[in-house]
């Protein structure tokens, strides 16, 4: 029978690593063994101890010794693909800073240099809690969502062997919490929508573009990215005819009188583009820049229509919680529904309809177009108004 051999003295006093039978050093932690490398090289079982001992230490699984993505590197990579689509106008400014502001929260969390196959459930639990501090229901579940996006990219572009995993924990809040929260904000701040009043008070006030904006978010539920990118060619007539930025559905709507005057004269005084590839649009800055744009670094949005109408609604002393521009399109919804026909108002919303009509419908009469824009003419412009609040 072989005679064992005689295990090593440490190198040193302090050396972390004890000798172990089957020739490697190795070191009990939380209760178990783990082998670090063989007795004839110290050095390197002690260099692999320290890379895997924080990971040892929280009860995780250490990553293998390779070279794989980091976290850094894939939001990089992910904002940098995401980029193109903002160039390219496939996707708004509004929703890159979105993805920006969530892997910033990712790096932050995960830690720049930690790789990505490493991360683990608890990981992600973790993370929930710790965004959801100070945050709505609907924050937590946008953030969710990108974070889902970012880390599916991963394997969607082959940056990982395999799917992450995220537990069970890791989801979106409920539809009833959402519900119960969004009730709770309106018995504080009000329904998320201006009175009639409101309305023509804005108007009266509103320099001619602004007058313009206003007319076409509440004649036909435009948001401000539609409006930053509403070329002079989708006006047909009393008709507008432009698909709606967010979701590419084609719409036709009806335009008011006092809303093509309105427009026809913003157009009159719009100074001359920047940008020759924005001379064809219906609004410009002062200094014939969009109104709704990236910020030169490419990480941030600037939006004229917001920033000025907050202006607006400082001065007439009408700023409440949860009131900006995009509020009107929130307006026109909720009045425009009250006209009985809501295939006509969601055509005008440019809202997606998966429904099985959905598929089937090839278009909508312009009568039931007419009727939905001139049920809310009615409401914003008659001398009686129906209560909201």
């Amino acid at each position: 029978m072989p005679k064992a051999k005689q295990k090593p003295a440490k190198p040193r006093k302090d050396f972390p690593l004890g000798a172990a039978n089957n020739g490697q050093w190795c070191r009990k932690v939380r209760g178990k063994i783990h082998y670090f490398g063989i007795w004839s090289n110290p050095d390197a079982a002690e260099a692999e101890y320290l890379r895997q001992r924080e990971y040892l230490q929280a009860g995780r699984l250490p990553p293998n010794n390779r070279s794989g993505i980091l976290i850094n590197d894939l939001c990089n990579r992910f904002l940098n693909s995401k980029r193109g689509l903002v160039a390219s106008h496939e996707l708004s400014g509004r929703t890159f800073r979105a993805y920006h502001d969530t892997c910033t929260e990712v790096v932050d969390h995960f830690g720049s240099a930690r790789p990505v196959d490493d991360c683990r459930p608890d990981d992600f639990e973790s993370f929930r809690a710790k965004a959801s501090n100070g945050r709505g229901p609907h924050a937590i579940a946008k953030i969710v969502t990108i974070t889902r996006m970012v880390f599916g990219f991963a394997f969607a572009s082959e940056l990982v062997e395999k799917p992450i995993r995220f537990g069970p924990s890791f989801a979106k809040p409920s539809g009833k919490s959402m519900r119960l929260h969004r009730a709770r904000k309106q018995e504080t701040n009000g329904l998320r929508m201006f009175e009639a009043s409101e309305i023509r008070q804005l108007l009266e006030a509103a320099s001619p573009q602004m007058r313009a904006l206003i007319l076409l978010a509440a004649n036909a539920g435009l948001g401000n990215t539609d409006l930053a990118n509403l070329p002079k060619s989708a006006i047909k007539g009393h008709w507008l005819q432009f698909p709606r930025v967010k979701t590419g559905i084609d719409r036709r709507i009806p335009l008011w009188p006092e809303t093509l005057a309105a427009l026809e004269l913003a157009i009159e005084k719009r100074p001359r583009a920047k940008d020759p590839a924005d001379a064809g649009l219906c609004f410009l800055t002062r200094t014939g820049g969009r109104l709704v744009r990236t910020t030169p670094n490419g990480n941030g949005v600037y939006d004229w229509v917001s920033k000025t109408f907050c202006t607006l609604l400082q001065q007439l002393g009408m700023k409440r919680p949860g009131l900006g521009f995009y509020a009107l399109r929130h307006g026109f919804e909720t009045i425009c529904g009250g006209c009985g026909d809501q295939v006509a108002c969601s055509a005008i919303m440019g809202h997606t309809d998966n429904s099985m009509s959905g598929l089937y419908r090839e278009t909508i009469d312009d009568e039931r177009l007419l009727k939905a824009v001139n049920h809310v003419h009615a409401w914003l412009f008659s001398a009686t108004e129906r209560v909201t609040r």
